[in-house]
């Protein structure tokens, strides 16, 4: 006769039949508090992981995106405005309908045309930017860059200023990738007739020390 089975007729003959239940299942429900207690420490070790994981992965990705931006900007011209946006010609596409109204014989008008010929090929109608409230840091040489005056642009003009401006495609115009970081602050265009548009505005420009930010 085993242990269990002179300990359970002792216990009948005694009448003690729950106080035999107790001592038999007893250790089956310790050891499944015990499993429960190992599974949920299991559980906020995971968690624990997985929320290191996580902030490695941000951190990662952080750097990645840090990466990219110093590669994006790491050859930037000095002199981008003034090359590359005022030096823009502006309203072409009325400069070349204009000259062929002047060249017709039957134009009536060629005083006011040659005048529309002669804004549009000059200076007057050209972008031109004052720097202003220069502030330089050992990352960073911020400019914020105005028009000294509103300048007269149609549509096409204004995707490729965009384009320019934002590093990115607008319509048939690719971004400079030699251009620094430029930050629209003020953006102004009034309608002056169905085509053509009077632009005044101001930008942020950032030059950056990158050798600076490498070493971060």
């Amino acid at each position: 006769m085993t242990f269990f089975e002179s300990l359970g007729r002792f216990f009948f003959e005694k009448n003690r039949v729950w106080l035999f239940l107790l001592i038999l299942f007893t250790p089956f429900v310790l050891a499944t508090l015990l499993l429960f207690s190992r599974y949920f420490h299991l559980r906020e070790y995971e968690a624990a992981f997985d929320n290191t994981a996580l902030k490695a992965r941000s951190a990662i990705e952080k750097r990645e995106r840090k990466v990219r931006f110093l590669q994006r900007f790491a050859n930037y011209e000095p002199y981008f405005v003034y090359q590359n946006l005022e030096t823009l010609s502006l309203l072409q596409n009325e400069l070349k309908m204009l000259k062929q109204m002047e060249c017709h014989p039957g134009c009536s008008s060629r005083g006011t045309v040659l005048r529309r010929i002669d804004f549009l090929s000059g200076s007057q109608n050209r972008l031109s930017f004052a720097e202003e409230n220069v502030r330089s840091s050992k990352r960073v040489k911020e400019t914020e860059e105005k028009l000294l005056q509103p300048v007269e642009i149609d549509s096409d003009d204004l995707d490729h200023l965009l384009s320019l401006i934002e590093g990115i495609s607008v319509a048939q115009y690719e971004p400079n990738l030699n251009s620094p970081q430029l930050l629209i602050q003020d953006f102004l265009l009034t309608k002056k007739d169905p085509s053509v548009y009077k632009l005044n505005m101001a930008l942020l420009k950032r030059e950056f020390n990158l050798q600076n930010e490498k070493k971060n």
